[in-house]
């Protein structure tokens, strides 16, 4: 039998594959850095108030009227179950 090739080592493999693909400082991205807790800007900008959609009145629609919600549907197929 043939004797087979002894692996290459770690270090020999690393060099072969930085001369394969050179990768220089500017082509890696720096992480984002936290903003500083004395920093002027909130971190997230403040939320509205939940508030309720307008509630609808469907009284007087009829069963074949298109719905007054909006969708374009007749009310039977839409809010009218």
């Amino acid at each position: 039998m043939a004797a087979k090739k002894s692996p290459a080592g770690k270090t020999e493999r690393t060099k072969a594959a930085t001369v394969a693909n050179p990768v220089r400082p500017e082509d890696v991205a720096q992480p984002p850095t936290a903003p500083k807790a004395g920093s002027a800007e909130p971190a997230t900008p403040a939320r509205l108030p939940f508030r309720r959609p307008q509630s609808l009145n469907f009284a007087g629609v009829g069963r074949n009227d298109i719905c007054p919600c909006g969708s374009g549907k007749r009310f039977k197929n839409c809010h009218g179950h």
